[in-house]
């Protein structure tokens, strides 16, 4: 992960997070910058933990499926006010993480096949999910 400054382009840090359980490497499946907070960003890879970390790399807060096998998440998307993060796992379920209490608050299975990626409409109450069979589906959460 590099942090870069946009009036300058200077790189102003670059660290692997260090998450998952696995020596090996992990990719990062997205960034997503936290509105409220902008030293933090949400971190969302090929595990079962999605994480807010710091511009030092520092984990400040984890976000777990809590399942061992099936729970690896492929994408998330951070709501506009940066309250809640959706994250959409291998099962096809999503699911709704309070930022501000840590807590898994809902799941919801959203696809049979597996899903491409998720997006927040960024002034109304909508989620948007596509899937590897053509389908797009619109949630209000």
């Amino acid at each position: 992960v590099s942090t870069q400054s946009t009036g300058s382009t200077e790189c102003l840090s670059t660290f692997k997070p260090a998450l998952g359980s696995s020596a090996s490497e992990i990719t990062v499946n997205s960034i997503h910058l936290l509105p409220r907070n902008t030293e933090q960003f949400v971190v969302c890879n090929r595990t079962n933990t999605v994480s807010i970390m710091n511009m030092q790399g520092q984990i400040v807060k984890s976000f777990s499926s809590g399942k061992r096998q099936g729970g690896d998440f492929v994408c998330c998307v951070l709501s506009p006010r940066g309250e809640w993060i959706y994250c959409v796992g291998e099962d096809q379920t999503m699911y709704c993480f309070s930022v501000t209490t840590g807590k898994l608050e809902r799941t919801l299975t959203i696809h049979e096949k597996e899903v491409i990626g998720v997006s927040h409409h960024p002034h109304q109450n909508l989620l948007a999910s596509f899937s590897e069979d053509g389908t797009l589906k619109l949630w209000r959460p």
